[in-house]
């Protein structure tokens, strides 16, 4: 399931953008109300949304 998605351009982007869109709020409510399971879920969320493009050009780069 992943591989499809990476190799869909339009797929992975939404789900990268998806993810900052959650991860955005949570990480703001997390810090000003110091939960630290939102905040550190958010965080991870964002990670991961940052990671998603960079990885798939790793895993299956361009067709020239």
């Amino acid at each position: 399931m992943i591989k499809r998605i990476l190799q869909n351009r339009l797929s992975y982007l939404s789900v990268s953008f998806v993810l900052f869109i959650v991860a955005l709020p949570l990480v703001s409510l997390g810090t000003t109300n110091d939960w630290r399971l939102m905040s550190t879920i958010g965080m991870v969320a964002l990670s991961i949304a940052a990671i998603i493009p960079p990885l798939q050009r790793v895993l299956f780069p361009p067709k020239a």
